[in-house]
């Protein structure tokens, strides 16, 4: 989006999925909108300002993306079922909507 050399632009997208690794997905009242359209949304910002950042570097890091994409895999066999978007876990435990505003 902003441009960058291939090392660069390779830093910005290990940045951008290194910092979500482990998340859970953990539907409050079996909606997505919390957590899961919220953090998108984060998401989304967060990985701009990677490419931001990267663009003030020479673009070498010390963890390739590849490796960020081996340890997501990972990361997603060992974590629980229950916080695999069950509503089972986390903030979907035992949240209740009382009303609209909450």
């Amino acid at each position: 989006l902003f441009g960058g050399s291939p090392a660069q632009i390779e830093y910005a997208a290990e940045m951008g999925l290194e910092h979500h690794l482990g998340m859970t997905c953990d539907p409050v009242c079996g909606l997505v909108q919390i957590p899961c359209i919220e953090r998108n949304a984060y998401a989304a910002a967060r990985a701009l300002d990677a490419n931001i950042y990267s663009s003030f570097t020479d673009g070498i890091h010390r963890v390739s993306f590849d490796r960020v994409v081996q340890v997501m895999k990972e990361t997603g066999h060992d974590l629980p079922s229950l916080y695999k978007e069950t509503g089972e876990g986390g903030l979907a435990k035992g949240h209740v909507f009382t009303s609209d505003k909450q």
